[in-house]
């Protein structure tokens, strides 16, 4: 009789313990994102558990550490680990349901090394054109992590355009963050997209918006150009000036007016 009690005690801790864990489902659809360097962690709520509210806890282990908690008891659906990871590391990453004190079983996540998986977002493009030369200012995007250059060595950029209206796009890649782009055509509109090419990991970052610009003229005159003309004939007539003044006094030194003395103006006087 004793053993049958025990039995019936034990399958009803089990059943308890079960039931406790079946009662909290685990979140759906967990899923990691990166974006220049950050780390977020995403999910969805469980399925069927309609006119309940969980909340979640988070967790982040590193290569030699153990789980850390990062966000607790959180009602939001993504959690994010950026101040608690460097730029080199390796993690790992978990989730769990919890409601009313109960938890479900953790969702863990793939070991993460975040400089691989991370997206890079578009960079900032300025068109400047003169003389019917378009050059093309590229400004890197800001990591959350570090900054671009020092988390990937081989950074270039790769760059299209077309003109405006035309569906053929030319490529071109440069190292250069300040690039002219070659063969255009004067007074024709051209349009541009960059993104940042990682040659460490082979990727390829955001395109950046469409900027466009019309290419000036070949033999545009710049707009200083006027002024500066005017100002060097006012200084040559200055200088032609000042060159013949000096030259007539330096003949008067050189060769002075004689000077007939009085004695001899008189005695010539009364000669006549």
């Amino acid at each position: 009789m004793m053993s049958v009690f025990s039995c019936l005690s034990v399958l009803s801790l089990c059943y308890i313990v079960s039931g406790s864990t079946e009662s909290v489902p685990i979140p759906e659809n967990v899923s990691v994102k990166s974006l220049d360097m950050g780390l977020v962690l995403k999910w969805d709520p469980p399925q069927n558990a309609a006119n309940k509210v969980f909340n979640y806890t988070a967790e982040v282990r590193g290569w030699r550490d153990g789980y850390k908690p990062v966000c607790v008891r959180i009602s939001s659906l993504s959690c994010d680990f950026t101040d608690d990871i460097n730029a080199f590391g390796i993690y790992a990453l978990r989730v769990r349901t919890e409601l009313h004190g109960d938890a479900s079983d953790w969702v863990e996540t793939e070991v993460i090394e975040v400089d691989k998986i991370t997206e890079i977002s578009a960079p900032r493009v300025e068109l400047t054109s003169r003389k019917g030369q378009t050059e093309v200012d590229i400004t890197d995007p800001p990591m959350r992590k570090n900054n671009l250059r020092e988390i990937f060595i081989h950074i270039s950029y790769y760059i299209r355009f077309w003109k405006k209206g035309e569906g053929k796009k030319k490529v071109l890649v440069s190292q250069h963050n300040r690039v002219t782009l070659p063969d255009l055509e004067p007074l024709v509109n051209y349009c541009v997209e960059v993104a940042v090419l990682c040659q460490d990991y082979n990727k390829k970052g955001q395109f950046s918006n469409t900027t466009c610009v019309t290419n000036s003229p070949s033999g545009e005159v710049e707009p200083w150009s006027p002024a500066v003309v005017t100002l060097g004939s006012l200084v040559a007539i200055v200088l032609i000036f000042l060159a013949v003044w000096l030259s007539y006094e330096g003949c008067k030194i050189i060769f002075p007016d004689p000077k007939v003395p009085e004695n001899l103006k008189q005695d010539s006087v009364g000669i006549c």
